[in-house]
C-alpha cells in the first residue's frame, strides 16, 4: 500500500469542496448552491463508507469549503505566505492535531480531530492538513487554476511534464473550439 495514498486522496477531496463551494464558474457555467449530495460525493473521494450529511454539518462544510478555496487559491497564485496564514487559521479553528485511531476490527489509521467535534470539522480538519502538506512540499506548484474561460476551478496537474491548463477535458474542447470558432 502506498502511504501517502491516503493524504492525496484527501487532498483531492479538499481540493473538490474547495471548487464546490468557493468556485463561482465551473466548467462553463455558473455553480448552483452545494447540497448534501455534493458533499456526500466529496467524501466518497477519500472514504469507502457511506457518509451521512444532514443540513446543519452542510452549513459547516460549505463554510469551510469556501476557506479552502480562498487557501488553496492563494497557493495557486502563488502567495505561499498568504496561504499559510489561512491554513493556519483553519486549522486552529478545526483544532487540527493528529491522532490514530481505530474502528472495531479494522486497521489503525489517522484522524486529524478528536470525537469531540462535529463530523464537518473532522473532516475539515483532514482537508486542511493535507493542503498544509501540499503547502510544505516541492509539489505545490503543481496546485493549478483552470486556464478557461468561465471556470474558477483548483486542480492538481497529473501530467508526466506539468504541463496541464485545463481541469478537465470540457475545458479544454470548449476554449479549443473558442479559439477556433475565433479565428474562422
Amino acid at each position: 500500500m502506498d502511504a501517502t495514498s491516503h493524504l492525496k486522496d484527501s487532498l483531492e477531496a479538499a481540493i473538490a469542496l474547495a471548487n464546490r463551494f468557493g468556485a463561482e464558474w465551473s466548467r462553463g457555467r455558473l455553480q448552483a448552491p452545494g447540497d448534501t449530495d455534493a458533499v456526500q460525493a466529496v467524501l466518497r473521494l477519500t472514504t469507502n463508507l457511506e457518509p451521512v450529511v444532514d443540513e446543519p454539518a452542510l452549513a459547516e462544510f460549505a463554510a469551510g469549503g469556501v476557506r479552502l478555496y480562498s487557501a488553496l487559491g492563494l497557493l495557486a497564485d502563488g502567495s505561499v505566505d498568504a496561504s499559510a496564514r489561512e491554513l493556519n487559521e483553519l486549522l486552529e479553528a478545526t483544532r487540527a492535531a493528529p491522532r490514530l485511531s481505530q474502528y472495531e476490527g479494522k486497521l489503525w489509521h489517522l484522524h486529524f480531530a478528536g470525537p469531540e467535534v462535529s463530523v464537518a470539522t473532522r473532516w475539515l480538519a483532514e482537508f486542511a492538513t493535507a493542503a498544509a502538506m501540499l503547502l510544505g512540499s516541492s509539489e505545490l506548484n503543481l496546485l493549478r487554476r483552470c486556464g478557461a474561460e468561465r471556470c474558477d476551478n483548483l486542480f492538481l496537474d497529473a501530467t508526466r511534464n506539468h504541463t496541464q491548463r485545463f481541469c478537465s477535458t470540457a475545458c479544454q474542447n470548449r476554449t479549443k473550439v473558442a479559439a477556433f470558432r475565433s479565428r474562422g
